[in-house]
């Protein structure tokens, strides 16, 4: 067994520990109506609930519910990237994972070799064959849980010898290589006979990949069977082609002499055994079940009728002749097909999965149900908005096009509809326009770029040069653009954009018009720039083009300063705005040649400071490289101590506004330093997934990811971790400044959908208070006060968390007016137990202006300012919202005086209740007069008891509204919907950290506001204030009387009270 050795560097002596931040949470905003790509799926036979669903760099799912819901089982494991599931046909909790995708394009992700799980994926263990990196399949014996097969492909992208089919009888604790042809030989497939676990099949492929091409096939490789139980293997050579590139092989379960072999050939595609691969028999030339050989070529078996086939291909294609014909089929899901379980108990239930996610159909492939509920997507770069608060982020995804959301919105959440797709294709960069967030550029694949108007629907093809030449060479165009081709803002001016081709482009109209501005700036290498693919089939997408920028950033610290990466080892840069350019591979020591440049920073405090990185792993070197020069390139340093050897770097993310914080995306997920990169340290609360863009939001300060398998991250307000220093942290507690916090306009939206529909999460209402506390307080509670400009406190939390560390809460930014304030809670409120018993009133949310919030932590004291502000949308409706706000404190007060009453109604009723049993005890008859009078007294009470809440029995519709049931109807709508209703809304019984806020009485004018609403609320509140005081009265009398009879006179103290009044 191979053991994983990461080079960490220790963090016990670093200043700052980013397992500070563990209690910092991420928010996952999707999206997940398009999906990343599926690698396989695996069901329980007989059970369709439970699926088991594998992504290409997403990790493992579990759902137990058809897909309403879903699990992930391998986030706390090294990688993300899987090849394979296989369920012990004898034990379903015992499941294989065989992590490295097998469909090796040019954004694969590497594995960690293979993990199991005894209890249904809620534990794993590693079970080695780490440097297998690629799994493409795993065949458990039917009877014999501890014999297992392992096919792997190998480095994808160089030559090594753990690669072939591997076999344990063990369980795992030891492996043995059964299948090896060379270092360059990988396995493509595996299969086994049903009836006879001794037979099993294998496809042999010789595929390794570079940037520029990649290589697919051989007269080596070819279909292998064992009949020894995976001992032994003979290559099988009767009727199937002498050169073949991938290859898949299947067995019929329901006819074992069946064989089919799938294949990426010249002299056909698919082949037929009827006698067990002694003899095959060619029954289709057809490509499209194949499409891409080294993507697809794949298939399956009907469980119950051998002629039946489906192939996964670019289209998901069905044969019901043995595979002479082929069909078409699923024409409304996604497509590039990758995965298919069928319920062998039941083969009308199928699970397809392709590059947009995973669909079922239950009627054998007619109809299908794409479940969209999964936030896989594979991101390659993101850009934001300079809106606020409801900024939006815009990306491209792999296969799935460009799109563009909102990170929070006023709907309680973010669904899939909050996402609108900006252009086609496979998406890369997308440029928001920074004084207009609905013009946006976008690309496809090889430098087609789009400018859209998503108010318009306008969409102008703006490309440097309209022409791809798919299918043909990149050396036949005058321009190469990357796969990926970079377009990036000037910081600047904000029309002016830069586009890398083998040259930089400018324009200073957002892309209308282009200007070359600088020479080749790539090695332009022609033996790099030739067909890709061979020796079976060639394959030109422009995946493979060669000697071409794909990095590329203008100094925000100096106009005119420009660096420029090429994917084929170039780092150059120009200070005059493209008249000369430097190229400054050179300078850099400890690198490779030809070292593509992924990503270069350029600081925000000085021109000539700047951070290059540098991603080998398409040369199979997976170290991370990361440089720093501060001198303008003349000079180097390597900063990569703490990044684990196989993180290689895709961005590197200077904070705007402390140059020391920097952000590392890579492919073992992200990476922070606080000391400008001299160490290095894994971020907590995101999953191990590729992390292949960075962005922060200026005025927000919310820290974005894009991920490569799972969508997009958002960290709310990263100013801890900009004033987290050494002395920050030596101090007993910290007050972290709080971001402006706003009040803005919400509603209900959405209604009925049921349990399946995606909801991630806004940032919480109000303002976000974030603390530090070095040990817990020997000494009181901490607290946190909120005052007003004049140091009045408003609002005090107290039950907020005490313990060591970095705690974030939230002010819903009410105020706290009743004065029988209660201790605060961070939970919602619950209504009154009891009649007359409710919790304390809130009162509205503060008007616009800047307050303090003061931590109180044992003796230490820390105060910071904190900003509210209201949308721009609301702007217009402050006179009204101040008119509002001047309205709740006065009815406020009538609230008290209603809570004051209440409480005396509860108290003569409990004292004429405990009168009465007082005089049973004693034996004292009263007399029926006096018995009549307390009986009126406790109707009354109860009456006016009822004016003021409804009974929590009965139906919901049989009274009108009650005063305190009103109140905590808002409270509840506020809760439920964040929202507020009119004036009333701004009134709240207890605290509540969900929902938004509205324009409270933006919707009256002011002098109706102050006058209207008070006549209504005052002709409710004062009679129902002032008879209480004269049933008491009467009450009270005869309870004197009764006692001065028995010659039992009360305590002084509640006698002058109670005739106090």
């Amino acid at each position: 067994m191979f053991l994983c050795v990461f080079a960490w560097a220790s963090i016990d002596n670093l200043p700052v520990s980013t397992d500070l931040f563990k209690n910092l949470r991420w928010r996952n905003i999707g999206p997940a109506n398009m999906g990343g790509r599926i690698t396989d799926i695996e069901g329980i036979p007989g059970n369709p609930r439970v699926v088991y669903v594998a992504t290409a760099s997403g990790g493992v799912f579990k759902t137990t519910d058809m897909g309403i819901r879903w699990t992930p089982l391998f986030d706390e494991q090294e990688t993300l990237s899987i090849g394979d599931i296989a369920i012990d046909p004898q034990n379903p909790d015992i499941i294989w994972v065989g992590t490295g995708e097998g469909n090796p394009r040019n954004s694969v992700s590497p594995g960690a070799g293979v993990y199991k799980s005894i209890d249904g994926g809620k534990t794993w263990q590693f079970m080695g064959l780490r440097e297998t990196r690629h799994i493409t399949r795993i065949v458990i014996h039917p009877r014999d849980s501890n014999t297992v097969w392992v096919a792997a492909l190998g480095h994808a992208f160089g030559p090594n010898e753990e690669r072939g089919v591997f076999m344990t009888t063990d369980g795992g604790k030891t492996w043995q290589k059964v299948l090896y042809i060379d270092e360059h030989h990988g396995a493509s497939d595996l299969d086994i006979d049903p009836v006879n676990p001794n037979i099993l099949y294998a496809g042999m492929w010789r595929f390794e990949r570079k940037p520029w091409t990649f290589t697919s096939g051989s007269e080596q490789g070819g279909v292998f069977r064992s009949t020894d139980g995976g001992r032994t293997w003979k290559k099988l050579e009767n009727g199937l082609p002498k050169k073949m590139g991938r290859i898949g092989v299947k067995v019929a379960p329901s006819n074992p002499n069946v064989v089919y072999v799938i294949a990426e050939s010249n002299d056909g595609t698919l082949f037929r055994s009827d006698d067990r691969g002694e003899t095959f028999e060619r029954v289709s030339t057809e490509t499209a079940i194949v499409s891409r050989g080294f993507y697809y070529t794949d298939m399956r078996v009907d469980p119950k009728d051998e002629n039946r086939l489906y192939f996964l291909a670019t289209s998901f294609r069905v044969s019901i002749d043995g595979g002479r014909t082929s069909t078409p089929i699923a024409n409304r899901v996604h497509s590039d097909h990758h995965a298919l379980w069928i319920d062998p108990t039941n083969p009308d239930f199928l699970w397809l999965g392709n590059d947009g996610g995973i669909a079922f159909s239950m009627d054998r492939g007619r109809t299908w149900d794409v479940v969209s509920n999964l936030p896989i997507g594979q991101f390659y770069q993101i850009h934001l908005s300079n809106e606020a608060p409801f900024y939006r982020v815009a990306g491209g995804l792999q296969d799935n096009g460009s799109w563009v959301g909102y990170v929070r919105t006023k709907e309680g959440g973010i669904v899939n509809e909050h996402w609108q797709m900006v252009s086609f294709g496979d998406g890369f960069h997308c440029l928001i326009h920074p004084e207009n967030p609905n013009l946006i550029l976008s690309e496809s694949q090889g430098g087609n770029l789009y400018r859209t108007d998503m108010a318009t629907g306008i969409q102008l093809d703006i490309s440097p040069q309209p022409r791809r030449n798919d299918g043909g060479p990149v050396s036949e165009l005058k321009y190469r653009f990357n796969w990926n081709t970079p377009i990036v803002p000037c910081p600047h001016d904000p029309n002016t954009v830069y586009v890398g081709a083998n040259v930089v482009f400018k324009s200073t109209d957002f892309g209308l018009t282009w200007t070359p501005i600088s020479p080749d700036l790539t090695t332009n290498d022609k033996e790099k720039q030739k067909d890709a693919g061979g020796p079976v089939w060639i394959e030109n997408t422009t995946a493979e083009y060669h000697c071409t920028i794909i990095s590329l950033a203008e100094s925000p610290a100096q106009a005119g300063v420009i660096w420029a990466g090429t994917d084929d080892g170039n780092l150059q840069v120009t200070f005059d705005g493209g008249h000369t350019w430097r190229n400054l591979t050179a300078n850099v020591p400890d690198l490779p040649p030809h070292s593509p440049v992924s990503h270069v920073e350029p600081s925000r405090t000085g021109a000539q400071i700047a951070y290059a990185a540098f991603d080998r792993h398409m040369l199979d070197d997976y170290q991370p490289y990361l440089y720093k020069t501060t001198d303008g390139g003349k000079t180097w340093r390597k900063i990569t101590s703490g990044l684990p050897d196989e993180a290689y770097i895709f961005v590197v993310r200077e904070d705007p506004q402390k140059a020391s914080l920097l952000f590392c995306g890579t492919e073992r997920g992200l990476f922070v330093s606080f000391d400008a990169g001299e160490h290095w340290q894994k971020m907590p609360g995101l999953p191990p997934v590729p992390v292949h863009d960075i962005q922060i939001h200026p005025t927000e300060h919310d820290l974005v990811v894009g991920t490569h398998g799972r969508s997009i991250w958002v960290l709310d307000d990263i100013t801890p971790l900009r004033e987290a220093t050494a002395d920050t942290l030596n101090k007993p507690a910290h007050l972290f400044a709080p971001r402006t916090a706003w009040r803005y306009s919400s509603r209900f939206a959405r209604y009925g959908r049921g349990d399946r529909p995606l909801l991630a999460p806004n940032p919480p209402a109000g303002a976000m208070l974030t603390y530090y506390l070095k040990e817990k307080p020997t000494k009181g509670n901490v607290r946190l006060q909120i005052l007003d400009s004049q140091g009045k406190v408003l609002r005090e939390l107290t039950r907020i968390p005490q313990e060591p560390g970095i705690h974030r809460v939230e002010w819903d930014l009410r105020m706290r007016v009743s004065t029988r304030d209660e201790e605060e809670t961070s939970q919602p409120p619950t209504p009154p137990a009891g009649r007359g018993r409710g919790g304390p009133t809130m009162g509205p949310q503060v008007l616009p202006g800047t307050y303090r919030v003061r931590l109180i932590a044992g003796e230490f004291q820390m105060e910071q300012p904190l900003t509210v502000k209201v949308e721009p949308a609301l702007e217009p409706y402050l006179p009204n919202m101040k008119a509002g706000f001047q309205f709740a404190l006065e009815t406020l007060e009538m609230i008290r005086q209603l809570e004051r009453t209440m409480r005396i109604l509860a108290s003569v009723e409990e004292q004429i209740n405990n009168l009465r049993q007082t005089t049973r005890q004693q034996d004292i008859r009263l007399t029926r007069e006096l018995n009549e009078t307390l009986s009126e007294h406790i109707k009354k009470i109860d009456e006016l008891q009822a004016k003021v809440e409804n009974p929590q029995t009965g139906p919901a519709y049989s009274r009108g509204p009650r005063l305190r049931a009103s109140q905590l109807g808002l409270q509840h709508d506020e809760q439920q919907y964040g929202t507020d209703v009119g004036a009333g809304g701004i009134l709240q019984r207890g605290e509540s950290r969900v929902g938004g806020d509205t324009q409270g009485n933006a919707g009256l004018p002011a002098d109706r506001a102050t006058q209207t609403e008070r006549a209504a609320a005052g002709k409710s509140a004062a009679p129902t204030a002032g008879e209480p005081d004269r049933v008491r009265c009467r009450a009270t009398r005869g309870m004197m009387y009764l006692y001065r009879e028995r010659g039992c006179l009360p305590n002084r103290n509640l006698e002058d009270k109670l005739l106090g009044v």
